[in-house]
């Protein structure tokens, strides 16, 4: 355990979890699920035992940036297992959310479909942008040699990450932009709508995704800690990742209260993330682990 980070304990953690919901509900490919779950976590001690006994540039890279693979795996393993404990094929969920910005927002479908094509057009390049966001701070942090602060950036987003695939289990929406038919022209922009708009859906599926919005909640995670750890990079990273958050309601692949409660649980995930790890470096942690 002391080889162990406080961004591993978050992806144990989630595991963990996902793992009690497998055998609570007993899908179709249990067995294969909780082998997935095993094999994930002998990835991870694998990791662990090598990055300690060989160091070096390769294995340092590999402790560190295997979290991007997991979580990949872990978005990809949603799109099976979710149908399977909490069906969503009804749109109850998308009923009760687009009820709740009509609510509380008023007629939000008019207001974006307003926007000019233009503007559509950089929305959105920058809801593409979130793919990269945390990669761009990680690498900066990670360039600089700087274990303590990337330690506590991995943290930090792996809890939000892993929060927000955990709501895509309690509350498997999949978003207005499935209920289009057709879609509207204005989503298109003026010319790299239409082709951005099909990359999302052919990398995405139809997934359950929308509450929270993870694309919104990670890009105020990488503003924040990049204000925190790397002021350079926050000058680079802080409109493309503000647009993203906008653009999650704009091109309406979110709802208005998929952002807000991203915005609600931002603080409780930064504040939880910096706090494991400075007790987890403090009171667990072997001290010659990790680089310090």
């Amino acid at each position: 355990m002391k080889k162990l980070a406080a961004f591993d304990l978050v992806i144990l953690g989630y595991i963990g979890i996902v793992t009690a919901i497998v055998l609570a509900f007993r899908p179709e490919g249990t067995l294969f699920y909780l082998a997935y779950h095993a094999a994930a976590v002998a990835f991870i001690a694998l990791l662990v035992y090598a990055y300690e006994r060989f160091g070096g540039p390769v294995w340092t890279f590999s402790r560190f940036w295997y979290v991007v693979l997991l979580s990949a795996a872990a978005f990809r393993e949603m799109h099976y297992l979710i149908p399977q404990v909490h069906p969503f094929d009804d749109a109850r969920f998308d009923r009760i959310l687009q009820g709740l910005d009509r609510r509380w927002f008023g007629d939000v479908d008019a207001f974006f479909l307003t926007w000019p094509g233009i503007v559509v057009d950089l929305l959105h390049l920058c809801y593409w942008f979130y793919f990269l966001s945390t990669l761009i701070l990680g690498a900066a942090i990670y360039t600089r040699k700087d274990w303590k602060g990337l330690r506590e950036y991995l943290a930090v987003v792996m809890a939000g990450l892993m929060a927000s695939y955990l709501g895509y289990f309690l509350v498997p929406a999949i978003g207005p932009h499935h209920f289009y038919h057709p879609r509207p022209a204005q989503l298109d922009g003026l010319l790299l709508g239409k082709w951005l708009h099909e990359g999302i859906v052919k990398i995405e599926w139809r997934m359950p995704d929308a509450f929270p919005s993870g694309h919104a909640l990670l890009s105020m995670i990488v503003i924040a800690m990049s204000w925190r750890l790397h002021r350079p990079t926050f000058r680079v990273v802080v409109v493309p990742a503000a647009g993203c958050v906008v653009a999650t309601m704009v091109l309406r692949y979110h709802y208005v209260v998929d952002v807000a409660a991203s915005m609600a649980i931002l603080p409780a995930v930064v504040c939880g993330g910096l706090a494991l790890t400075r007790w987890w470096d403090r009171t667990a942690a072997d001290p010659t682990s990790l680089k310090r």
